[in-house]
């Protein structure tokens, strides 16, 4: 596309758009204010629109959760995988089972597991539900934001994904990635050092990451290879 120099500082403006709009989304903190059916998610819209659209395309028997506070976004999980049809489990993990929602603690496809999501039983738990749900797995990752934790997660997850898996970490977005410069060494930087450290483990999937102009999870839409 070729630009005109007099229309320059409007395209300027366009081209930083996406980046205006996810500041002012996480300043805001309009993602504290997202609800699916009245049960607070945190997530930005545009990402789990993203979300529901892999869903349809992979069609898988597992979605894993690591991090459910209250429970929303478990409970969009399954309510998208209802529509489906399919048979699915939904495997959501989190140390505090008390800010759950009594919806998700009784829906039938939803196991909520109570741990720390880098612990070993939640490894051989996943191992379990693999073998009962055999067919390909959906992982988001929203707990600690620690890069140890988020590191210890993803080192737990390697052994248990198998090709075509969907793993998107969140909040990859800190510590300057864009917003909260100096918050610390968190999810991006624990990205980067897991994909260097396993080289064509898994490729990074740019389509989904820039379909909507920004994401909570830059770099951290990844698909196992």
């Amino acid at each position: 596309m070729t630009v005109p120099e007099d229309a320059a500082p409007e395209y300027d403006c366009y081209q930083n758009a996406p980046l205006m709009y996810h500041h002012w989304y996480w300043d805001g903190r309009v993602w504290e204010t997202t609800t699916w059916l009245g049960v607070p998610t945190l997530k930005s819209v545009s990402d789990m629109w993203n979300y529901q659209e892999i869903l349809t395309e992979l069609r898988p028997s597992l979605v894993v959760e690591f991090g459910t506070y209250m429970g929303g976004s478990a409970l969009f999980f399954a309510t998208i995988m209802d529509q489906l049809g399919d048979d699915y489990l939904v495997f959501t993990v989190d140390i505090n089972r008390d800010t759950i929602r009594d919806e998700v603690l009784t829906h039938e496809h939803i196991e909520v597991y109570t741990a720390s999501s880098a612990d070993d039983r939640v490894r051989h738990r996943l191992e379990e539900l693999r073998a009962a749900h055999p067919g390909s797995a959906f992982v988001i990752l929203d707990s600690d934001h620690r890069e140890e934790h988020v590191r210890a997660e993803l080192e737990l997850l390697l052994p248990v994904l198998t090709r075509g898996d969907y793993l998107v970490v969140e909040d990859t977005n800190l510590n300057g990635h864009p917003v909260e410069p100096g918050y610390r060494p968190g999810p991006h930087e624990a990205v980067e050092r897991f994909l260097a450290a396993h080289p064509n483990e898994f490729y990074q999937d740019r389509r989904r990451e820039t379909k909507f102009g920004f994401t909570f999870a830059p770099d951290a839409f990844l698909v196992k290879q």
